[in-house]
C-alpha cells in the first residue's frame, strides 16, 4: 500500500483530475489517498464525492496543529503542484515536508521527484516551455459535478505547413483515427480566403487562426507560446514554400509534435522516428533515381545547417523589422491577426 498526500495546490479541477489518477493506480501501486483542501464547504464536498479518499479542510484556526497531525502520519510521498497560481504559494510553502518524498506536478505533462537535482531539471524545462496559462479552465464553477469535472481537453494546434489538400487529408485521418482522448483542434494557417476557406465550417476544427506568413512572425510565436498547446501538428510532404513555418512549429513548446508526411502518413516526433523518417525520404528519393547519393548527402547537410542557422537568421531579420518600422514615418496598418471560428 502507498499512503498518499494530495495537497490543493492548485485549482480543485486539476487537483481532482490527479486525484482520480491516483485512486486509479495509474501512478502509485496500491493508493490509499488523503488529501489536504482549503476548508471552505463547497471545496470540501467536491473532494469528498470521491470514493476511497479521505478529505482533511486545513482549517486556518488550526493551520499548524493539522500540519503536524499529518507530519506525524509519516505518508509515503506527497503530491504537490507548481503551475504558476499565485494564490497558492502561501500552502506551497507550509506542505514542504509533509512526507518522507515529495513529487512535483508542473501542470503541463512534467512530473519531478522533489531533489536538489530537480530544480535545474525545472528550470531547463521551463526554458523550453512557458508556464501554464490554462488555470481559468480548472476553477470550480456552479454547476460542476462529477460528469463534467474531468480531465480538460487536449488543445492541439494544426500549422498549415502544406497546401489545404495535404492538411484536409490529415484532419480526416484524426476524425477516423483519433491520437488524442479529448482534442481541441485550433488551425493556424495563411490569411488567403481561398485557403481560410478551405476549412470553413471543418466540424474538427473549434477555431482558425491566421497569419501572414513572415510578417508579425514575433508577435505570434510569443502569442502560441503563451497558449501553451499539449500538441502541435505539422505537415512535412516535400513543399519547399513551407521550410519558415515547419520549423515554427518546433518552437511552439507543445510536448507533443505530430508528424504527417505527403503519404498521409504520421507519427508523434522523437529523435528516433524522426531521423528514421529522415532515412526512409532519402531511400525513396535514391530509389526513384532523382538524386545521387553525394547530393542526397548534401542535401541532409543543409537541411541540419538551415535549423542550426534559424535563430540567427530570425534575430537578423527581427533587427530589419524593427530598423524599417523605426525609419517608418506612417505606421503601416491591417498588421491585426483574424481568428475566425469554424
Amino acid at each position: 500500500m502507498t499512503r498518499v498526500l494530495l495537497t490543493q495546490t492548485a485549482s480543485v479541477r486539476r487537483v481532482r483530475a490527479k486525484a482520480l489518477r491516483i485512486l486509479s493506480g495509474e501512478l502509485y501501486p496500491e493508493p490509499a489517498l488523503t488529501i489536504l483542501c482549503a476548508p471552505d464547504p463547497e471545496t470540501v464536498n467536491y473532494f469528498s464525492q470521491l470514493p476511497g479518499a479521505e478529505v482533511v479542510p486545513l482549517q486556518h484556526a488550526d493551520r499548524q496543529q493539522i500540519l503536524d497531525d499529518l507530519r506525524r502520519r509519516q505518508f509515503d510521498v506527497m503530491l504537490t503542484f507548481w503551475t504558476g497560481e499565485g494564490k497558492y504559494h502561501r500552502t506551497k510553502l507550509a506542505v514542504l515536508g509533509l512526507a518522507r518524498t515529495t513529487d512535483v506536478d508542473i501542470g503541463d505533462g512534467g512530473h519531478f521527484r522533489l531533489t536538489w537535482r530537480f530544480f535545474l531539471r525545472y528550470w531547463l524545462f521551463r526554458l523550453r516551455r512557458p508556464r501554464p496559462a490554462d488555470h481559468a479552465r480548472f476553477v470550480l464553477h456552479d454547476g460542476d459535478d462529477d460528469e463534467t469535472a474531468g480531465e480538460p481537453p487536449e488543445r492541439v494546434i494544426v500549422i498549415q505547413s502544406a497546401e489545404p489538400r495535404f492538411v484536409l487529408r490529415g484532419l480526416e485521418h484524426m476524425q477516423r483515427h483519433p491520437l488524442f482522448r479529448n482534442p481541441r483542434y485550433t488551425l493556424f494557417c495563411r490569411n488567403r480566403p481561398e485557403i481560410v476557406s478551405s476549412f470553413h465550417g471543418h466540424p474538427l476544427l473549434a477555431a482558425v487562426r491566421t497569419h501572414s506568413e513572415a510578417r508579425g512572425a514575433w508577435r505570434h510565436l510569443l502569442e502560441l507560446r503563451a497558449r501553451n498547446y499539449d500538441a502541435v501538428v505539422v505537415f512535412f510532404t516535400g513543399d519547399p514554400s513551407y521550410w519558415k513555418i515547419k520549423y515554427f512549429a518546433f518552437l511552439l513548446g507543445a510536448r507533443h509534435k505530430v508528424i504527417f508526411n505527403e503519404h498521409n502518413d504520421c507519427f508523434f516526433f522523437t529523435w528516433r522516428t524522426w531521423a528514421s523518417f529522415l532515412v526512409r525520404r532519402m531511400g525513396a528519393q535514391a530509389a526513384g533515381g532523382d538524386l545521387p547519393w553525394m547530393h542526397q548527402a548534401q542535401a541532409v547537410v543543409l537541411q541540419v545547417l538551415k535549423v542550426l542557422l534559424f535563430p540567427f537568421r530570425f534575430g537578423w531579420l527581427l533587427l530589419a523589422w524593427l530598423r524599417l518600422r523605426r525609419a517608418a514615418s506612417v505606421p503601416r496598418s491591417g498588421r491585426g491577426e483574424d481568428v475566425r471560428p469554424a
